[in-house]
């Protein structure tokens, strides 16, 4: 089951995201950001709380009447292939440059990020991965035993209470109250009139986030919880508002929801074509920033669309294939 509408959102979520992080690399090149002044630039953040409401409403919503082995199989078909390839391209690289820490390493192929301290894998976008990974867990346990909601729900009120160490930072961290959002408006009945929640999301990011959530934060703080209720309510608020408007909206199948299934590719993919394509033009022309980081964001595009087009979806539909798909019910 696909809502297209959540398709397309999938699309400018992540495209956020890389706008982000080209308008930041601007800034780092030129010192200066474009029209929109640094407050457009940390917009894009933003892109990432969408992704998390997002996930929590898609799974809540196709997760029923799976098992948890057709759930975990399903999820690990949907993430692995593409996450291992880039995982094995940024480990060969770091090779060259003295390699990684132990710590770096196993969290990237674990995507677990708490250790005796937070350490967040080798593809740097992939800190969301870690959460993501988290709530699959959590969402697993619950198909295998429903009644161990309520385990789930306690461990996760006791590690938010006690946030002593990297593993109840990372457990406990109030970002995940944004998969929690996600997995509320899935049990809402449609209200159309939520859709002009959507503008009012948009607004509410666009003061609020800046404000209260700074742009100096680094993954470790991301990973950790630093600031992090500060962040479910500038940001992951507005988010489950632009969801759930956007779960109104009768959106047909086009070039955006294609756009949108390549959206995991796109976001990624994007970071080390951004960096790129932004130090050549500071470097070698004078473009105005603006302009930068929309060429940027176009070459990312058409790059994670091909990736998803020549490699993503060819696996996926190998390994959907009903004898490698099949599990017991």
């Amino acid at each position: 089951m696909k809502i297209w509408s959540l398709q397309v959102l999938r699309f400018w979520a992540a495209l956020a995201v890389v706008v982000y992080h080209a308008d930041t690399e601007i800034y780092h090149q030129w010192r200066r950001f474009g029209v929109l002044g640094v407050d457009g630039a940390v917009f894009g953040r933003w892109g990432v709380d969408v992704f998390f409401v997002l996930s929590g409403a898609i799974i809540a919503l196709t997760s029923r009447g799976l098992t948890a082995q057709a759930f975990v199989a399903k999820r690990a078909r949907r993430i692995l292939p593409l996450y291992g390839l880039f995982t094995a391209v940024y480990l060969a690289g770091g090779l060259v440059v003295g390699g990684y820490g132990w710590r770096r390493v196993l969290s990237s192929l674990t995507l677990w990020p708490a250790f005796d301290q937070i350490a967040w894998p080798v593809v740097p976008v992939a800190w969301t991965l870690c959460f993501e990974a988290l709530f699959y867990a959590a969402t697993a346990l619950i198909l295998w035993r429903p009644r161990l909601i309520w385990a789930v729900l306690a461990a996760f009120a006791g590690a938010l209470a006690l946030r002593q160490g990297a593993v109840l930072q990372y457990l406990g961290n109030p970002i995940i109250f944004e998969f929690l959002l996600g997995v509320g408006l899935a049990q809402l009945p449609r209200w159309r009139p939520a859709v002009w929640l959507i503008p009012l999301g948009l607004v509410a990011t666009w003061f609020l986030g800046p404000i209260y959530y700074p742009p100096t934060l680094e993954i470790t703080d991301f990973l950790s919880g630093t600031m992090a209720w500060n962040r479910v309510l500038c940001m992951g608020v507005p988010a489950a508002m632009v969801v759930w408007g956007a779960m109104q909206i009768d959106a047909k199948k086009g070039v955006l929801t294609e756009l949108g299934d390549a959206s995991y590719a796109l976001y990624l993919v994007h970071l080390p074509f951004v960096l790129s394509i932004v130090w050549l033009a500071c470097k070698y022309t004078a473009l105005p920033p603006d302009v930068v980081a929309i060429v940027a964001a176009a070459a990312s595009i058409v790059i994670g669309w091909r990736i998803h087009v020549l490699f993503e979806k060819p696996i996926l539909g190998w390994l959907s294939r009903p004898k490698l798909a099949a599990t017991p019910a």
